[in-house]
């Protein structure tokens, strides 16, 4: 029996629809399909996925839901509603539709702030303060808005605005609530009554009460969170530009945004969420799953997005590990390093990050500087020093103005703090001071990443992993869906 039809006759005789993997399973029980291939459940899949994309409308499959199939013969318009568009046009299956994406954590103190309210009041606020505007050359400051409320509002306009900045603990400002409006809208999380007020619905219930429950799943994957979720995880991990090609594509086969401004503005909104929710970790200017993402991709359905699935899963989980053992073992070198080894070793990490004239000081009346180097500004060569603090603890304030006060010995412009530790409040809080030569400070995390990123101590080897490509197998008209 081919695997088509032993999915036909597993789903006929359970009635209902099945992940593929529980239709490989039963099938397996049942001796229907060979059990001799690595991954009887990946070829089940990609077989009901050929015959829906070659077939369409006269397959005998329908997607439900990601990863989810039934029989098209059954009623299955009330299933979900994905089952209407699984078979068109992926060109107009629309999906990532909100423009200035939220985080949830916000959309989840401003809906109990909406419920209840006249919808006229909520369109309003968003009117008066967007004849508010200003212009290109007048442009008016929305930043504080302890300020600009009662300056610029009045009546029931600013009753809500004060409502939905002093409610949400002076986490969202009132003017940039629109993507949260167009996502609880879009997704049905409020919904009109009959006296002209919005009020909460089950599913804005179940998105307030439940984080990563069912409703937030099916945001992520009609918004491109879990797509661009697993695009990280493969690349495992990088730059927001890193993700853009991928991003892009994505954007062009499911939503309208197709300007480099927009596809570029929604990743960085969608990748800002989930770093808000810990699903990925950004370091510095990389970002890069985290174990609760990979668990989220997988508890999703999301792996689905990987190609070769739970296999794929497998090895980026290894990679992670991996890449952890190797940060965990550099930081242990970086501690038992000699000084001037040390000194050497950013000399080397400067050079990478294309500095010119670097050199190491001589250690006699350096004055705390270790390394000087030349950095080019645009079209300005500038001098910075560089100080390096091979230690565990705190970096204090004194050092930060010490260093600052000997730049003129160099004729340096600015400085930088490199430590395998941290620093300590009162030296982040200086560190940028208005008036003052700024004074860059990298501690120990930030240090693994650059010696990472540009290659010092650490060699890549790229991993291959076969991606089955499905459209090539539905142009073949006469190609069917018995491939075992």
């Amino acid at each position: 029996m081919s695997f088509a039809d032993a999915a036909i006759q597993v789903l006929e005789d359970i009635g209902s629809p099945l992940h593929y993997r529980k239709i490989a399973e039963i099938a397996i029980a049942r001796n229907l399909i060979p059990t001799n291939g690595k991954s009887p459940e990946a070829t089940l899949n990609a077989i009901i996925a050929v015959e829906i994309k070659q077939k369409g409308d006269h397959s005998r499959f329908v997607k439900i839901n990601r990863g989810v199939f039934g029989l098209r013969k059954w009623d299955v318009t009330s299933m979900d509603s994905e089952s209407n568009s699984t078979t068109s046009d992926p060109q107009t299956e629309r999906r990532v539709k909100i423009p200035h994406f939220p985080t949830y954590s916000e959309l989840r103190l401003i809906l109990p702030i909406w419920n209840g309210r006249d919808r006229a009041q909520i369109t309003g606020l968003r009117s008066a303060i967007m004849s508010l505007s200003g212009t290109p050359q007048n442009p008016v400051d929305w930043t504080n808005p302890d300020r600009w409320i009662s300056e610029r509002l009045e009546g029931e306009n600013r009753e809500l605005a004060e409502a939905i900045w002093t409610g949400s603990d002076r986490r969202v400002n009132p003017r940039h609530v629109y993507g949260h409006w167009l996502l609880s809208r879009i997704y049905e999380l409020l919904e009109d009554d009959s006296g002209g007020k919005v009020v909460l619905t089950d599913a804005g219930r179940d998105f307030i009460c439940h984080s990563l429950g069912d409703v937030e799943k099916q945001i992520d994957e009609r918004e491109g969170l879990l797509k661009l979720l697993s695009v990280v995880a493969e690349k495992g991990g990088g730059r927001r530009g890193d993700f853009v090609p991928d991003w892009s594509d994505y954007l062009k086969r499911y939503s309208q945004f197709g300007t480099d401004s927009t596809i570029k503005d929604t990743l960085w909104r969608r990748l800002y969420n989930l770093a808000d929710r810990e699903l990925l970790i950004k370091t510095g200017t990389t970002y890069s799953i985290t174990d609760a993402g990979l668990n989220y991709l997988k508890d999703s359905g999301g792996d689905e997005e990987l190609d070769g699935g739970g296999k794929v899963q497998e090895i980026l989980t290894l990679v992670k590990e991996q890449k952890a053992s190797v940060r965990s073992s550099i930081k242990e070198i970086l501690s038992t390093m000699a000084p001037t080894a040390f000194e050497y070793l950013i000399k080397q990490l400067l050079e990478a990050m294309n500095y010119q004239n670097v050199e190491v000081t001589s250690p006699t009346n350096d004055k705390g500087v270790d390394v000087v180097a030349d950095i080019e500004l645009g079209i300005t060569s500038v001098r910075e020093v560089v100080q390096v603090k091979r230690q565990q603890g705190n970096i204090q304030r004194p050092i930060l103005d010490a260093l600052r006060g000997c730049l003129y010995r160099f004729q340096a412009v600015r400085g930088t703090i490199i430590t395998t530790g941290d620093f300590s409040k009162g030296t982040v809080e200086v560190a940028f001071a208005p008036g003052a030569p700024p004074i860059t400070l990298i501690n120990g995390e930030k240090l693994l990443d650059l010696l990472i990123e540009y290659g010092i101590g650490v060699k890549t080897k790229a991993i291959e992993v076969l991606e089955l490509d499905a459209d090539a197998f539905a142009q073949n008209d006469s190609y069917t869906s018995d491939l075992e």
